[in-house]
């Protein structure tokens, strides 16, 4: 019997910190990006959904990639820093006048990007506005605020499910360094990451050619000359390279359950063709149930196991980046039957069959999705962020799913090769029937 993993955003493993949630409001589906780069290279892209929430993003290509062996964890450092004392506004003055207009100010970070949105009615994002460029574009890191946030990220990395946990050992695993590097501060640094660390690394990373601001629900007129007026330094930096390398980690923690994540290399967001073909290949491998309630998964990991009488969880991960990518298979699984769960999941990475019936259902999943995400308007943003940052341009959820439709049963085929020729396993729980990879064939 198949079961949904615990919610954890997969597809890019985002971590993030915010003062309050509001629900998603949705407007019209169906709406252009517009685009512009300044000639500062910092660039501009926004879409007016006509929604009464507007959301504005500023972004940066500042991920855990680029922390060195000196300042490992200090990403997460500035996560849990977003909306600190500035050079212009206090902590309490931030916290304050956004909640005072009903506004909310996010943190988000992942391997790749850094991300500061703010989201709101329009008129209370017309007046909390200058708080998110102090918090984005003016921090200072007051080393006794930045020493007040040790027991917060001591407390991220306690509570932290062991899937994410499977997910950061799978990076480290197939990257090593860069890409490789967790979302995580390690303990042993906590304390460590000073003010001129911190300073250091914005200093380095936060530059108009690695930014990107990103607007949903505003006049992209309006955007544009908000973006102008963003005091960031000039430059593109430099994004260290991350080849996808393959291996092998495992933590033992003890316990009933076993976590185990079996990956190969995946598709660089730059090449939207194969990108899209991973996108319907995760689909068809399976993400679990798409029935409320259900059990019954239809994907091909899902066919591969059959009647099985342990109770066990599963989900495709697909997750790209600037140059690389990862695809594989997430799994829990009772201690003492995960090693044919394993066994499983990487027959089928090795395989290279798959039928146009199940292209085409994960088409159809794929496209759904994506639309249903584009009404909803929540997680939209980040999606423009993400390509506005890395890409230079961003398209629609009705442009991408449009694309969806060339996507052939070859492109996938050939997808699921790539994944087969080098794989990368990460475990941690009950590892006592977990084979290790030189077990695996």
């Amino acid at each position: 019997m198949a079961s949904n993993l615990a919610k954890a955003p997969l597809f890019r493993a985002v971590t993030s910190r915010g003062y309050a949630q509001l629900a998603p409001v949705s407007g019209n589906p169906n709406y252009d990006i517009k685009s512009t780069i300044l000639p500062n290279k910092l660039a501009v892209a926004s879409g007016d959904n006509e929604s009464p929430i507007t959301r504005i993003s500023i972004v940066f290509r500042a991920g855990s990639r680029n922390e060195s062996s000196e300042n490992l964890g200090v990403t997460h450092v500035l996560r849990t820093s977003a909306g600190l004392s500035t050079k212009n506004a206090t902590q309490f003055a931030i916290i304050r006048n956004i909640q005072q207009v009903g506004a909310n100010l996010s943190a988000t970070s992942d391997r790749e990007i850094i991300s500061y949105t703010l989201e709101g009615t329009r008129s209370a994002v017309e007046k909390a506005l200058p708080f998110l460029t102090e918090v984005a574009t003016q921090q200072v890191f007051k080393p006794w605020e930045v020493s007040d946030n040790s027991n917060r990220l001591l407390l991220e990395i306690a509570t932290r499910p062991l899937q994410l946990r499977a997910i950061d050992l799978l990076h480290n695993a197939a990257f090593r360094t860069g890409l490789g590097n967790s979302l995580f501060i390690p303990k042993s640094q906590i304390g460590r990451i000073s003010t001129e660390t911190l300073q250091h690394y914005v200093a380095t990373n936060f530059l108009t050619g690695r930014a990107a601001v990103v607007g949903l629900g505003v006049n992209h007129a309006e955007l544009t000359q908000y973006a102008q007026a963003l005091k960031l330094n000039s430059g593109e930096g430099c994004t260290p390279s991350s080849p996808y390398k393959g291996g092998e980690l495992r933590s033992n923690k003890g316990g009933n359950l076993a976590f185990v994540a079996v990956a190969g290399e995946g598709a660089s967001l730059k090449d939207s063709k194969e990108a899209l073909a991973f996108a319907v290949l995760q689909r068809a491998v399976g993400i679990g149930p798409q029935i409320k309630w259900s059990t019954t998964d239809n994907g091909l990991f899902s066919k591969s196991i059959g009647c099985s009488p342990e109770e066990y969880a599963s989900t495709a991960i697909n997750v790209s980046y600037s140059d690389t990518g990862l695809f594989g298979i997430l799994l829990a699984a009772p201690s003492k039957s995960a090693g044919r769960f394993v066994e499983s999941a990487v027959k089928l990475l090795k395989s290279s069959n798959i039928s146009e019936e199940d292209v085409t259902r994960g088409k159809n999943q794929l496209k759904t999705a994506l639309l249903l995400e584009a009404e909803s308007g929540s997680n939209v943003v980040q999606d423009i962020a993400t390509q506005a940052a890395i890409l230079g341009n961003a398209q629609t959820a009705c442009q991408i799913s449009t694309a969806v439709d060339s996507v052939s049963v070859s492109d996938v085929q050939s997808a699921l090769k790539k994944v087969g020729q080098k794989l990368t396993i990460a475990s941690i729980g009950n590892l006592s029937s977990v084979p290790y990879l030189d077990e695996l064939k």
